[in-house]
């Protein structure tokens, strides 16, 4: 909503926004000190406010709330909140296994199995109920409680899969297709609801039956492992880059992009750290880091800065700890290696910060 000189509008239940055109935003935890027409800062945001009320510019309401967020007598909670559900579905997860565990046998197959098929068809039935309308771009959840009752959903449809195929074996050998069928359904709902947890659980899926997939064809597995990984990484990456150029739920790039970097560089330190120079691993993984630095700098993006960082300065230590003799030498190269690197770190956090 416009008024006068400044704009105010809500983003999200309990989140007030206000802003100066043409200056930055301001959330409304509190007001920062205010820049406008080359004024100086340091001015009285309260009695700005109180002005604003008098010229007709605020409402009663409107400069209550602003005057009370600026003095910090409110703040949001809605982190904290979000935070404290999520441990509680972890939670109550971890309680049904250990329950399953311990007093499998007086249950019987019977009602543990009905018991996580109802809870799980219940959070599904929930969301389908009470969710919106599929949307390709981002959709905001219909309550704080939404995004966890299919978190919950799914590991209750995890758990019971996971007992079916322990206690009954349908698919013997082939049991590793569960894990196929629940990533597609774990695919399917993140989709549909827009849920960054469970298209979390859905490539972390598909990363188990990938791996599993290959064990059962390849009697050396563990000598390709980091193939497979690569593989992955691969195709996790390629999935999220077809996802983002069809207009999908581009916002779910990150989430492909972060599991892809990480299953990447991790495969290809281990090969620096076995092979040393020797191989094409390490070669492919400055080629990598450099890729994902250059992408942090094209968008901005620190925390990408910060995984190139973390993995090259990795990646240094085991090809210069394998020159380095003495626990002297040793000690000497961690402590000024690891100052540099918190250095780099902070310097580059304050221009991302500033260039933003």
């Amino acid at each position: 909503m416009e008024r006068g000189r400044w704009w105010f509008f809500r983003v999200a239940p309990g989140m007030l926004f206000a802003a100066l055109p043409g200056d930055s935003f301001f959330q409304g935890l509190y007001l920062p000190r205010i820049r406008a027409n080359g004024e100086q800062q340091g001015m009285n945001v309260t009695s700005i406010l109180k002005e604003m009320h008098r010229a007709g510019e605020l409402g009663s309401t409107q400069l209550a709330v602003l005057t009370d967020l600026h003095l910090k007598k409110r703040y949001s909670v809605h982190q904290e909140l979000r935070a404290a559900i999520y441990i509680g579905v972890l939670l109550i997860t971890a309680g049904v296994g250990l329950t399953i565990r311990q007093y499998f046998a007086q249950l019987g197959d019977i009602a543990i199995v009905g018991s996580l098929t109802a809870g799980a068809l219940a959070a599904f039935l929930y969301c389908f109920v009470k969710g919106k309308p599929w949307s390709g771009g981002e959709v905001e959840s219909p309550n704080i409680l939404f995004d966890y009752v299919l978190l919950f959903g799914c590991t209750l449809y995890a758990a019971d899969v996971g007992y079916i195929e322990t206690q009954f074996r349908l698919l013997g050998d082939s049991w590793h297709d569960y894990l196929l069928v629940s990533a597609a359904l774990f695919f399917f709902l993140a989709y549909r609801f827009d849920n960054r947890l469970v298209l979390s659980m859905a490539l972390s899926t598909l990363a188990a039956w990938f791996g599993f997939q290959l064990s059962a064809r390849f009697v050396s597995f563990h000598h390709y492992y980091r193939e497979s990984a690569i593989a992955y990484s691969l195709v996790t990456f390629a999935v999220g880059c077809l996802s983002h150029r069809l207009a999908v739920k581009k916002h779910f790039f990150d989430i492909y992009l972060n599991f892809a970097v990480h299953f990447l560089l991790v495969a290809l330190l281990s090969g620096v750290v076995e092979y040393w120079l020797l191989s094409w691993h390490l070669p492919a993984m400055a080629a990598a880091i450099a890729a994902v630095a250059l992408y942090s700098m094209r968008t901005r993006r620190f925390l990408y800065m910060l995984y190139a960082i973390l993995y090259g300065y990795a990646c240094l230590s085991a090809v210069v700890l394998e020159f380095t003799h003495g626990a002297a030498a040793t000690y000497i190269y961690g402590i000024v290696s690891s100052l540099a690197v918190i250095g780099l770190i902070s310097v580059l956090s304050r221009r991302f910060k500033e260039g933003a």
